[in-house]
């Protein structure tokens, strides 16, 4: 009697969008979030309504300040290392 054919295992390239996929299910979490803020605010612009909105979204707020606060900062530093790279250049150069 034949036995059965044996599946192959099956290799799975190494997932590199993921990352992508993480991410933009972050973003449409805080649009959602913001809108969500928005609207309550429109509809209840009230100073109790802000206070809850305060009360209910304040840690949200580190998380918005390290996402601003991130490409700010590499470019910050990136413009630092391209003149200091330039400095050097220049140095490299000037013959006295």
């Amino acid at each position: 009697m034949a036995t059965p054919p044996t599946p192959h295992p099956r290799s799975y390239p190494e997932e590199h969008g993921i990352g992508a996929a993480v991410w933009g299910f972050i973003w449409v979490l805080a649009a959602f979030k913001l809108i969500t803020m928005g609207l309550i605010f429109y509809h209840l612009h009230t100073f109790r309504s802000g206070v809850l909105i305060g009360s209910t979204l304040w840690y949200w707020f580190p998380v918005l300040g390290f996402f601003v606060a991130t490409p700010l900062l590499f470019r910050y530093r990136l413009h630092r290392v391209r003149a200091r790279r330039d400095a050097l250049r220049r140095a490299e150069w000037m013959v006295e």
